[in-house]
């Protein structure tokens, strides 16, 4: 059997063959780690040059930034800066100011920047941000540059470097900033404290075209502690602001403005102290405001207390002060609470105390502005008030109320416990004037207007009512005969109101329950004589300077009743052509029955006659009157008058022989002491005529033509009449 040859062995490679293919690919990856481990150990210094050598590069040597530490982090995608500073050259004014960079200086404790999307680093394409946080700003602007807006500018994201798409920071954390803008001596503004929270910002086209974002961000979130601000020479101060743009809020907390100079007419600017606990604006569209409109749902001013010098020149509107910060600004409701305002520096010096306002649809613009739909703004007010004064033909005399209402919508304007009153008394009120004054206090528990024309009154300065009513008032007139008489013409006349610089148009005038009480001291007697007009009840209708509305045919109409000396009816009606050049009117009345002694209160003192006896049993009279004079008819009648002529010589009763004799001569020959006679039963008119003195008012007039009537009447001879009711 032949012999079969052995099989080969397998041939075995050598182990030192084995152990060798992957060693050189575990030596290059150990390299590489090497080689990174160093790079890591020098990126964070070389990083830190960079940023420093870039900022002075970019800033053309104007600023030199310092970095104490740099630490990043790939594994944790992160960043973190300690002890950074920001300050401008000692070169900084020398050079060229090209790049118009702002002047300021920050110093940062901490800056962390935590997840960094290095994938999208590297594909150049909106890189996401988990996280960045500032910590310890303390930032000092001490000049901004003054560059225009230029159009053709690029959008903030097309300036990112590195060419990127953009840029989305998930978190945005400030805490404990400081900041203050201004020169070193007196900043401008300031604020102690600060904390900010921007969320989900995106620095991208999509950003900027997201019409629900606010500068790019989603919400923002910031709170302020010791604002301060110098404005207008003015020191505004505000305790806390905080703003959150996810509830559409602001709040501010204890706002206060101090003037900075102490002289209230400085140069005739404006001039304002101002101390206001709270303000909050809610329905805030944040949004809008990067689009230059401004929308809100309310603001509330709580408590303001402000006293201020108005300037000589008046502001602009509200609505152009605002045109350069917003096309559009509305608010859908305004209200201020417990406010008080003190207006110095001006003679009336009005006081309003515990104000409330509420306004409705404001539109502050120029739209607004020219609405005829909207009052100063608004397309309605209310407004109510404590109690409130001011000075008229100031210094000498206050008008005070205790609180006023009004309405804009349905034109409702009411006063309660109003009183005019003078602020001295009748002889220092003559003396201060150098000529006989009227000493006129007024008090009544309301004034109720309606029907008034808010809008023609603020666009117009037009007075345009439906109705007005004073009831109740309480009404005293003095004057003090010792002081010349005013050599100026009396305002006090129908043809004035008809002159008045601005539109009067008032429906009705109602007068409900006046008590009147009036006193003159004679300089012959020296003693007073008094007069009262108490239950007064009238009407005057068609107070208008309009020419639509006032004409001969249609003037305004006065009637009147009430009591004279509380004993004695008087009734009158006048016609009042308000705008007739020679101030013409005319005037029909009656009074009676009634003891003619009743006025004895003002003819003992002031015309030195005394009526013994007489008994009025109707009076009637008829008036034309005008710029010239008082004439007309009257017709008296009465019995058994008899009268004395008193002496301030004669004692007690002021009676001397010569008036005694005088007395008793007038009444046997010149007075009728009854009309009619009882022989002839024809009743003896009196002639009214009066001369006009221009310096006195139409109520001397009148008064002066029922004299001239009356003592006509009781047989005065008519020249001798005329005369006597001329004198005062």
């Amino acid at each position: 059997m032949p012999h079969s040859p052995a099989l080969p062995e397998p041939l075995t490679p050598p182990a030192k063959t084995r152990s060798r293919w992957w060693f050189w690919p575990l030596m290059g990856v150990g390299l590489l780690a090497l080689l990174l481990g160093v790079a890591l150990l020098f990126l964070d210094s070389w990083l830190r040059q960079k940023l420093e050598k870039q900022v002075a590069t970019r800033s053309a040597g104007r600023y030199e930034l310092r970095i104490a530490s740099l630490q990043t982090s790939l594994w944790q995608r992160s960043i973190r800066l300690n002890g950074v500073r920001l300050k401008p050259t000692a070169s900084f004014g020398k050079l060229k100011n090209i790049n118009a960079l702002p002047h300021l200086q920050f110093a940062l404790q901490e800056l962390r920047i935590a997840g960094i999307g290095l994938s999208d680093l590297l594909r150049r394409d909106v890189v996401a941000v988990d996280k960045v946080q500032l910590d310890s700003l303390h930032l000092r602007v001490y000049e901004w540059p003054k560059t225009s807006r230029n159009a053709s500018s690029k959008p903030l994201y097309q300036q990112l470097p590195f060419d990127l798409k953009g840029l989305r920071l998930g978190e945005i954390a400030l805490t404990r900033i400081q900041a203050a803008y201004g020169p070193n001596e007196q900043p401008v503004l300031q604020f102690r404290q600060g904390d900010a929270l921007v969320r989900d910002l995106l620095l991208s086209a999509t950003g900027a075209a997201d019409i629900q974002r606010i500068g790019y961000a989603a919400t923002v979130a910031v709170r302020v502690r010791g604002w301060q601000a110098t404005v207008q020479r003015h020191e505004v101060n505000l305790a806390a602001v905080q703003f959150i743009s996810a509830r559409h809020r602001l709040e501010a907390d204890s706002l206060r403005v101090t003037p900075l100079f102490a002289n209230a007419k400085r140069q005739g600017n404006l001039r304002i102290a101002l101390r206001l606990p709270r303000i909050l604006l809610t329905g805030l569209q944040t949004a809008q405001l990067a689009r230059r409109q401004f929308r809100a749902a309310s603001l509330l001013l709580q408590g303001p207390n402000a006293s201020f010098s108005p300037p000589d020149q008046p502001p602009p509107a509200l609505s152009k002060l605002l045109a350069p910060y917003f096309d559009r600004v509305q608010l859908h409701h305004l209200r201020l609470t417990h406010g008080y305002i003190k207006v110095e520096s001006i003679e009336r010096k009005p006081v309003i105390e515990n104000i409330a306002i509420d306004g409705s649809d404001l539109r502050v613009d120029g739209v607004g502005a020219q609405d005829p739909k909207r009052i100063l703004y608004a397309t309605a007010w209310q407004a109510q008030t404590g109690r409130g004064t001011l000075l008229l033909d100031a210094p000498y005399y206050r008008l005070a109320y205790k609180q006023l209402r009004l309405s804009t919508k349905p034109g409702l304007f009411h006063m309660l416990d109003v009183r005019l009153a003078p602020t001295m008394s009748v002889a220092e009120l003559s003396r201060r004037k150098h000529h006989q004054a009227p000493h006129v206090t007024l008090q009544t528990p309301q004034v109720r207007v309606t029907g008034f024309d808010f809008a023609a009154l603020e666009r117009h300065g037009a007075v345009i009512a439906r109705e007005v009513l004073i009831r109740q008032a309480r009404v005293a007139v003095a004057g003090d005969g010792r002081f010349p008489v005013n050599p100026n013409p009396s305002v006090v006349t129908p043809e004035s109101l008809g002159k008045l610089p601005f539109r009067l148009d008032v429906r009705a005038l109602r007068l409900s329950d006046w008590n009147m009480n009036f006193s003159y001291l004679a300089p012959v007697s020296g003693k007073t004589g008094t007069m009262t007009l108490t239950r007064l009840n009238g009407t005057l209708t068609n107070i208008s300077n309009d020419p639509a509305h006032m004409t001969a045919a249609h003037p305004a109409i006065a009637r009147a009743s009430g009591l004279l000396q509380n004993a004695c009816l008087v009734q009158a009606t006048f016609w009042l052509p308000l705008l007739d050049p020679n101030g013409a009117h005319r005037a029909e009345g009656t009074f009676g029955p009634a003891s003619i002694t009743l006025l004895n209160s003002m003819t003992e003192p002031t015309r030195m006659v005394r009526f013994e006896r007489g008994q009025i049993q109707h009076v009637a009279v008829q008036l034309q009157l005008d710029k010239q004079q008082a004439r007309g008819t009257m017709w008296a009648s009465y019995y058994d008058l008899k009268l004395s002529f008193l002496s301030k010589k004669g004692g007690a009763d002021q009676k001397t022989l010569l008036s005694k004799v005088t007395s008793k001569l007038v009444n046997g020959i010149v007075i009728r002491d009854e009309n009619p006679r009882r022989d002839d039963k024809a009743l003896k008119p009196g002639k009214i005529q009066s001369a006009r003195d221009p310096r006195f008012s139409v109520f001397s007039l009148w008064r002066q033509g029922v004299v001239s009537g009356l003592l006509n009447s009781i047989g005065v001879p008519g020249k001798l009449a005329k005369s006597l009711s001329e004198s005062e």
